[in-house]
């Protein structure tokens, strides 16, 4: 049945994700932004509309000739509960069966390669992460190896600071996240280069124990994917405990000895299990749009 989803957000940059979210659902809908020109004019063709507003941007009452079927955009707390606004678009005996795990995952991406290379690996894991409420990623790296630099209202220092407070809940990691280019929630980057490591490796466990909690967590669907850089071997288990997958990324297959990966493989296999620890190397996957772009004449970046 085709109807049609009209949202009234004045940010481009969310209404395309939403657009991209909702039409997963609903491939059949016409979803159009009133506040957009140039919309296609193919929701004349459909059989009803639903409206989504958000109370930043218009009034409900200023939208009084839909506001029957007019649905609030965010939540009492400000957030943007995707999950929520599926449910409601279509009455409850047409809407979708959504087949979803009861709760999400915690994955560790450990490199020993590129920024680059490793940033694309996990945009290919963050790909795979279907149906979640919201996607983190957590950058336990130096500022300058930090995916996202750019200013924002809180950093990684902030939530690293807050986490060991008794009244901080595993939900509280969402207050300080922004939206990156990649479609992640993210703290970003650290505010010093080296806070991650100068805050010290509690700060660090706590943080990571709250993001598995929060991921396997049944109030919300949420996945978090944690890139763990430059921590002491002996402190990795820990870290890690609460992950349900960790990723070890290599630069090649000969290069596994001299940087004593098979210490640590074999270190990680029994703490966690044989099922929990992956190894990839980067010559085994490629640039999306490049297919013959192959990495493996790159050394090692530490």
């Amino acid at each position: 049945m085709a109807f049609t989803i009209r949202i009234y957000e004045t940010d481009c940059y969310i209404y395309s994700l939403l657009k991209r979210r909702l039409g997963e659902f609903y491939p059949d809908a016409y979803i159009v932004n009133p506040y957009l020109k140039d919309q296609d004019s193919e929701d004349i063709f459909s059989e009803y509309e639903r409206v989504i507003y958000d109370p930043s941007n218009i009034k409900e009452e200023d939208i009084s000739h839909l506001q029957a079927s007019a649905l609030r955009l965010t939540d009492d707390g400000g957030i943007i509960d995707c999950s929520r606004l599926i449910q409601l678009l279509l009455p409850s005996e047409d809407a979708p069966i959504i087949n979803q795990p009861a709760t999400g995952t915690h994955t560790a991406v450990i490199p020993f390669v590129y920024s680059d290379v490793r940033d694309r690996f996990v945009s290919d894991l963050e790909n795979e992460l279907k149906g979640a409420d919201f996607n983190i990623r957590l950058d336990f790296t130096t500022r300058l190896r930090s995916l996202w630099n750019r200013s924002s209202g809180s950093n990684m220092t902030a939530l690293l600071q807050d986490c060991r407070s008794r009244r901080f809940v595993p939900e509280d990691i969402l207050k300080y996240c922004n939206m990156d280019d990649s479609g992640f929630l993210t703290p970003g980057s650290c505010k010093n280069n080296d806070d991650v490591y100068d805050l010290g490796i509690e700060r660090s466990l706590t943080l990571m124990h709250l993001a598995s909690d929060l991921a396997h967590s049944n109030i919300r669907f949420v996945n978090v994917i944690s890139v763990i850089e430059g921590f002491r071997t002996k402190d990795l288990p820990d870290l890690l405990s609460g992950c349900d997958r960790v990723y070890i990324l290599l630069p090649a297959r000969n290069a596994g000895e001299d940087i004593g990966a098979k210490d640590l493989i074999s270190q990680l296999t029994k703490v966690l299990g044989k099922e929990c620890v992956s190894v990839c190397y980067e010559e085994d996957f490629t640039t999306k749009g490049n297919a013959d772009d192959s990495f493996t004449d790159r050394g090692m970046a530490v």
